[in-house]
């Protein structure tokens, strides 16, 4: 862990503030977003502005609580970025600033050339009437420190506006307009057969890239030729200091998550390996893993798509690695509305069973899947919610009508499945504590959670 500088006055997030509804504090960001605290994260806020050690003193007065914890609870306050040092701030105010007097103004050339050793990466955004994410999205894309970089939007038939935007603002940027909607699997794999980089940078229109991204990126990928994806760190885009994501993960229950969702990072994810799938959201992708893979299933329209990919990128014998260090901020759910959602959802993962998965694992995941369902159409049924309620029979007639193309496509995979690689080596990938949200579905920063979970990486940290 990393303490405090000596006589460093922290101070509150301005974009924060403490609120207490129904009994339960939390820290409000001016987004409305949301982070759940207790009482203890309370008298800490309570003593900002002052110094590291003022703080402790305060607290250790009032509380029956160790100056190590409260130490603790403080790093892990300034890990969520809701408290800051006087430094950070300055910091970035001054990033802020050179961002705006850089040698170009948005739409203008990106400063500085590609290095004649530098490999090409193209980045593919698909678009469909995101005017309210664009600016920021190709924004942060035409600042990357990495040079060499192609960028490409596949705009999925906007009505908003959003393609005339990205011509106007950012004339560097090859737009590819498409007549229809293709969803996000058709959008991508419109912009993986235009693209002409050694690596691929996919990543959706709601997001914000970390300056030195592709950096990171190609410095994760370029040594490795078993690896077929790599995974960003993505972060909320509000609470900044929360994470969104590190891939992603399905179980034999329930939907898929975001692995980590909710976390704070301290240093956890530093010495991971591998993770058991990539969210297209935001991924980094080799040019040899998609040759030999191919590229998205369509037919999945919308979610699962990307888990399709990556059980037949592990069963064709490449790796899905995450680097911590490349960061994306992400306006989760800030794209898709919730009813078409569950349909694609319900339908998909059930897809994802009959396509690629075998014998009692097949029977016993679709089996559990269909009880589900079942069972959350009965509830919306009785909330007389009649509208999302019939997105599960939509859903299953959808299936039953694609039957015919799955199995297809199943004979397929499994003729480029290497005979070792089962799916179950890929649920054997996932983690056991995949969020840290609390019952209502905020992330959470308290004391439980700190004891629980985030202090023996401190500790280690320290030692």
């Amino acid at each position: 862990m990393t303490p405090s500088k000596e006589n460093e006055i922290l101070g509150r997030n301005a974009d924060f503030e403490l609120r207490k509804e129904g009994g339960h504090y939390l820290f409000v960001h001016k987004s409305g977003q949301k982070a759940a605290t207790d009482a203890l994260g309370r008298a800490l806020w309570a003593a900002l502005p002052s110094t590291a050690d003022e703080v402790i003193r305060k607290v250790t007065a009032d509380w029956s609580v160790s100056a190590d914890f409260v130490e603790e609870y403080l790093y892990l306050m300034r890990r969520a970025d809701v408290v800051k040092g006087a430094e950070e701030e300055k910091k970035e105010e001054i990033k802020q600033g050179e961002q705006k007097t850089a040698g170009r103004e948005e739409g203008g050339p990106v400063a500085g050339g590609p290095a004649a050793s530098e490999d090409l990466i193209s980045v593919v955004v698909i678009t469909h009437n995101g005017k309210d994410h664009v600016v920021d999205c190709f924004g942060s894309l035409v600042r990357q420190s990495y040079k060499n970089v192609e960028i490409i939007a596949v705009d999925n038939a906007s009505s908003d506006g959003t393609a005339a935007l990205i011509r106007s603002r950012f004339p560097e940027v090859r737009l590819l307009s498409q007549r229809r909607n293709l969803h996000y699997s058709g959008g991508v794999n419109v912009g993986l057969r235009q693209a002409r980089g050694k690596f691929i940078f996919v990543v959706n229109q709601d997001t914000e890239t970390a300056e030195d991204c592709l950096e990171r990126f190609h410095e994760a990928m370029r040594m490795d030729d078993t690896v077929g994806a790599v995974v960003p760190l993505m972060k909320f885009f509000h609470l900044r200091g929360f994470v969104n994501g590190l891939g992603n993960q399905i179980r034999n229950h329930g939907w898929g998550t975001d692995n980590f969702i909710g976390h704070i990072d301290v240093g956890q994810f530093a010495d991971l390996k591998e993770v058991p799938s990539a969210c297209f959201g935001a991924v980094f992708l080799s040019r040899k893993a998609l040759d030999a893979v191919g590229l998205l299933d369509e037919s999945y329209g919308s979610f699962y798509e990307d888990v399709d990919w990556s059980f037949r990128c592990w069963m064709g014998g490449f790796r899905i690695v995450p680097q911590p260090k490349a960061v994306v901020y992400h306006k989760f759910g800030g794209s898709y509305l919730q009813r078409p959602k569950l349909k694609f959802v319900a339908r998909n993962r059930q897809k994802l069973v009959l396509k690629l998965f075998k014998g009692r694992v097949m029977l016993g995941v679709f089996k559990r899947y269909l009880k589900e369902d079942v069972r959350n159409f009965l509830g919306l049924v009785k909330k007389k919610d009649f509208g999302m309620a019939m997105a599960y029979p939509k859903a299953y007639i959808s299936l039953g009508l694609g039957l015919i193309g799955t199995l297809g496509a199943r004979r397929k995979a499994m003729k480029k499945k290497l005979p070792n690689l089962r799916e179950l080596d890929v649920f054997r990938r996932n983690f056991d504590f995949y969020h840290a949200f609390d019952e209502r579905g905020f992330p959470r920063l308290d004391a439980s959670i700190l004891l629980g979970h985030y202090r023996w990486v401190l500790r280690k940290k320290m030692e």
